[in-house]
Order: structure tokens, then C-alpha cells, then sequence
């Protein structure tokens, strides 16, 4: 057996002993991870999850590609009509972004390579959870929820430009070859409820497993500083809880929003179907978007000193309710209306067969 296989072996066999000699630890921890998924995931990044698919399949994403093609290929060297997936990973939340680009590559709209690149900025938390969850709920500051959005911002177009600089963009083809065309109205919307209902399913499954996870880690005697950083590399919500909870600058938890948390990047993992990525280049443009993040919310913060004052620690239930925020209201509206826009003219003929 070679030394990865052990220390696999070895971590799961701590994991088995540590959930039979601790089940009521492990079982209240993932009981507070459904308890996070029915009251914030589900409610905040289901709806998005479908709107994310359905601009893929409903053929909005390439008439929007038409208005936005120089746009994108200016800024991200990305063709037109992977336009509506750039928005959507900046206001649908983490895998939305990763589960468009996923159904942009699925309908051969982009490339394996560029739907890799991808994955190297679009990634991001939609306002719902940075404003509403992180800067109201944990941080008792919509400032402070604000400051960190804009942050996540800077560093998301700084990543996506800079993708777009040091790509190989000769080697690329401008577009694949189409597999097949839009779906109708109907079915299109039908098969994007099914699949973000997978999608939020595997997501849910993942934030549980982690929760009873760090639930466990809690135990292990250790430094209040590791133990925080621990929560914070693993997964995002309660590494922000623990960080309220320190009184961490603001700068820390831009860079916990920009880095994810490794429950974030397996969600994504799970979202990009048949696309090939390289993991170690994905976890790097993770810890430098992160970084960046956290380098421009300190430089806000001096602009902005209030919002870095001493945060009251969390407690109780957050709500990240889609209209938490006007941004998050607002995109979901204009969403709405670009759905009655593509919707077609001539009648509907649903098949009987």
C-alpha cells in the first residue's frame, strides 16, 4: 500500500471511530447542517440554480451573447453567449456559475478549455449570503455586508481578466460545434427544475456532511486560532459564524468569502458534469481570489473605518431570504423579465405521445 492509500485509509478509520465514539456530537452537527440547508441553501440558491440552467437550455444565453459579445470577449476573452453565466455567478451564489458554464459546455456552446477558465473566477457567493447572512446576520453591519460584496467583486473581475490575459486564446476554437439546439420554453424550464433539484440535492448533502464533520473537529483539544482557521478553510458559513464570534477584522472574512471553503469546492465539483478541470489550478485561483479580496476590502476599510468596528458575536437563526437585499430582488426581477422575453410567439404544442 503506498503512502496517499494509507493515509487515506488512516483518515477514514479515525473518522469511523470518531462517529462511534461520539455519535451525539456528530448527529447534533449534522443536524445544524440540514437545519442551515432548509433555511438558507435551499431557499436563497435553488431558485438560481434553475434560472442558471434554464438561460443555458431556453437558448437566452446565446441572445444575450449577441448584446454582449464584445463586452465578454473584451474583458474575459469568452465567447458572446457566456455572458448569462458571468452573471449568474456573481448573483446566484457559488455552484450556479459552475452549473451554467457546466450546461453552456453540455449544449457545446464553449470549449473544454474555456469552460475551465472558467472555473477560475466564476465562482463567487451571491449577495443574498454576503449581505444579508454575513453582514447582517453574523456581523450586525449591512456596511460591513456591502463592503465585503464589492470586494468579492474586484477580485472577480481581476480574476477573470487576468484568465483572459495569460490564455492560450489562439490555441482555442471561438465556439464547438453545437451538439443540440434549445430546448422549447416548456421543456426547457421542466428539465432545469430537475436538474437543479439534483444539483441542490448534492449540494444540501455536502453542507451536512461538513457540518457534523466540524462538529467533531471541536472536540480535538487545540488552539482557539487553529480551530477557527480550521472552520474557516473547510466550510464558509460556520468559519464566518466563528470569526463573528473572535471579533477577526473584516479583511478575513473577504478572504473566507473569496476562498469558498473546501465544502464549496467539492459543491462545485459536483455541479461540472462531463467538464475536466485540474483541481490543484482550481484551489490556487480559489486562495488568490480570496487574497485579493481581502487586499481590496482593507484598503475600502480605510476609506470606510465604521464598518470595521468591534462585530457583536452571532446568535440565532440567519434568514437569506432572496429579498434580503434590494441587489439580490432586483437581479431576480430582471431575471423574471428576460424569462417572458425569450418565451415565444407562436403557440406551445406540448406532444401527447
Amino acid at each position: 500500500m503506498d503512502k496517499k492509500s494509507g493515509a487515506l485509509l488512516t483518515a477514514v478509520l479515525a473518522a469511523a471511530c470518531a462517529l462511534l465514539i461520539f455519535p451525539a456530537q456528530a448527529a447534533h452537527g449534522a443536524e445544524n447542517g440540514l437545519r442551515y440547508s432548509l433555511s438558507i441553501l435551499i431557499p436563497s440558491l435553488y431558485p438560481f440554480m434553475v434560472l442558471s440552467v434554464f438561460v443555458v437550455k431556453s437558448g437566452l444565453s446565446e441572445r444575450l451573447g449577441r448584446v454582449l459579445e464584445k463586452l465578454t470577449q473584451a474583458l474575459f476573452r469568452l465567447p458572446g453567449n457566456a455572458a448569462a453565466s458571468v452573471i449568474m455567478s456573481i448573483i446566484g451564489g457559488y455552484p450556479s456559475g459552475a452549473r451554467s458554464a457546466a450546461a453552456l459546455y453540455e449544449s457545446g456552446a464553449i470549449t473544454q478549455k474555456q469552460a475551465e477558465r472558467m472555473m477560475c473566477f466564476c465562482v463567487n457567493a451571491g449577495p443574498s449570503f454576503v449581505i444579508t447572512a454575513v453582514g447582517i446576520g453574523f456581523l450586525k453591519s449591512a456596511q460591513a455586508g456591502n463592503i465585503l460584496f464589492v470586494s468579492q467583486l474586484v477580485s472577480f473581475f481581476a480574476m477573470g481578466i487576468l484568465s483572459g490575459i495569460f490564455c492560450r486564446h489562439s490555441a482555442e476554437p471561438a465556439q464547438r460545434k453545437k451538439i443540440q439546439p434549445p430546448c422549447g420554453t416548456v421543456h426547457a424550464f421542466i428539465s432545469s427544475a430537475a436538474d437543479a433539484a439534483y444539483s441542490t440535492l448534492m449540494m444540501c448533502c455536502f453542507v451536512i456532511l461538513f457540518a457534523a464533520l466540524m462538529n467533531l473537529l471541536r472536540i480535538i483539544p487545540a488552539p482557539h486560532s487553529l480551530s477557527i482557521l480550521c472552520s474557516t478553510l473547510l466550510e464558509v458559513t460556520g468559519g464566518c459564524a466563528d470569526l463573528a464570534a473572535s471579533g477577526t477584522p473584516l479583511w478575513v472574512f473577504a478572504f473566507a468569502v473569496g476562498w469558498g471553503g473546501v465544502c464549496v469546492h467539492l459543491q462545485v465539483f459536483s455541479c461540472l458534469g462531463s467538464i475536466r478541470i485540474n483541481r490543484a489550478r482550481f484551489v490556487l485561483c480559489r486562495a488568490a481570489q480570496g487574497s485579493i479580496s481581502a487586499a481590496v476590502c482593507s484598503v475600502l476599510c480605510t476609506f470606510f473605518p465604521q464598518s470595521a468596528e468591534a462585530f457583536s458575536s452571532f446568535s440565532g437563526e440567519t434568514q437569506a431570504a432572496l429579498s434580503g437585499s434590494v441587489l439580490s430582488a432586483a437581479a431576480l426581477a430582471v431575471l423574471c423579465v428576460a424569462f417572458l422575453f425569450c418565451i415565444p410567439h407562436e403557440r406551445i404544442e406540448i406532444d401527447k405521445r
